[in-house]
């Protein structure tokens, strides 16, 4: 659990560790008919991590999965993340997590949801499985597709357990997988680590053939300044521009609209990003230091592809997040319908130190909204700890 300093610290160096991975959709999940939102949450008076329901109708939250056998906060067993995320049907929910010392191993738990059923446990070993957690596990149908090392693909069949290994490309180069919107296919990112240039295309996910879409040569500058449209024609990137960042759309391997990004400057931080259902603008999560404190905001910015300006929507007036990197933690997710945005500000909780329990919640944001109407979930914190854990 990520409320021990060294379980922080590890939790830190898996941004470290995804320095060329570049897409983090959300800690909060959707349900396929945006009725439900998974989100990570608290469980216990231990305060083990475990993935809550939010039922958007009846406003009313609910543990759903916690590994409790892993939940003692002082062993090496603890989770470290776990996330939660809807499988294709909406029926069922998959559970991924990693434990603080056992990093090569990456758990995962299919569970049923509004019915009683089985539980299925799996798990995998491999080198590289670890930054598994910080990314939503591609699903297509009831495979689950992962990255161990560099340039090996593990896939899972969720319905008998049976694992195939395959080796993408060269040695030499590194690849990320990312799910396709409609569920039925792969992206790929390959950094062959030359000057060659990154390849961004499609991957078969049943004879693993490697459709290449786009290849650029901009610089990313850290794991989580790339993302892509529904359609996967179009990729979007923050580029440094001195003290501020700039944004690049790229189609068909040339730069389509470029713009600055106002008021980025050193005490500004990006956090994931995802382009909007009609494809016209970006969403991202941000922190912003305020001028003369030490304190940050945290919330969301909206920046379009044409000459309008950003919009900000603030969520956490002030915290203490002063690590880089923290804002990779508040991750934004987007419904299916494009009408809201959701993120959870759990990982704040458990890396902050001094978080006001208040400011830990599950967070709405209504898009279809000119004043864009916040609605927020209290996530409670277990009373009687420090935070973080020493």
């Amino acid at each position: 659990m990520m409320k021990h300093q060294h379980a922080r610290n590890t939790a830190l160096a898996l941004v470290g560790l995804l320095a060329l991975t570049v897409y983090i959709l959300a800690c909060t999940s959707f349900s396929p008919d945006d009725t439900k939102v998974l989100y990570p949450a608290f469980s216990g008076a231990n305060g083990a991590m475990a993935v809550a329901s939010y039922d958007r109708a009846a406003r009313r939250s609910e543990i759903v999965f916690a590994p409790a056998i892993l939940s003692d906060l002082e062993t090496n067993a603890a989770p470290l993340m776990v996330r939660g995320q809807w499988l294709g049907d909406g029926d069922r929910i998959l559970a991924t997590w990693v434990a603080k010392e056992n990093n090569n191993t990456f758990n995962l738990a299919v569970l049923p949801f509004g019915a009683r059923g089985p539980v299925q446990l799996f798990t995998l070993t491999g080198a590289d499985l670890a930054t598994s957690v910080m990314l939503p596990a591609p699903i297509v149908g009831d495979r689950v597709f992962m990255v161990d090392a560099p340039n090996k693909l593990v896939r899972l069949d969720l319905r008998d357990g049976s694992v195939a290994r395959h080796e993408l490309g060269k040695a030499g180069a590194e690849w990320v997988l990312y799910p396709a919107a409609d569920g039925k296919g792969l992206f790929y990112l390959q950094d062959p680590k030359s000057t060659d240039g990154r390849t961004f295309g499609r991957l078969d996910p049943e004879s693993f053939a490697l459709t290449p879409i786009l290849t650029f040569t901009n610089p990313i500058e850290n794991g989580f300044s790339f993302t892509y449209d529904l359609s996967g024609n179009r990729v979007a990137i923050f580029e440094k521009d001195g003290d501020h960042q700039r944004l690049v759309i790229l189609e068909r391997g040339k730069a389509a609209y470029t713009r600055p990004i106002p008021g980025s400057g050193s005490a500004f931080e990006l956090g994931n990003a995802i382009f909007s259902r009609g494809g016209d603008t970006l969403l991202a999560s941000y922190r912003r230091q305020q001028q003369g404190t030490a304190a940050y905001s945290f919330g969301l910015i909206e920046i379009p592809l044409r000459d309008q300006p950003p919009r900000e929507t603030e969520l956490i007036p002030a915290c203490n997040a002063a690590e880089d990197g923290v804002t990779y933690y508040f991750q934004i997710g987007l419904s299916h319908d494009g009408k809201s945005a959701a993120v959870a500000s759990t990982y704040l909780a458990c890396m902050s130190e001094n978080f006001k329990p208040e400011d830990c919640a599950l967070f709405f944001i209504d898009l279809s909204d000119t004043n864009r109407k916040v609605t927020k979930v209290p996530i409670p914190m277990p009373a009687g700890r420090t935070w973080p854990v020493k």
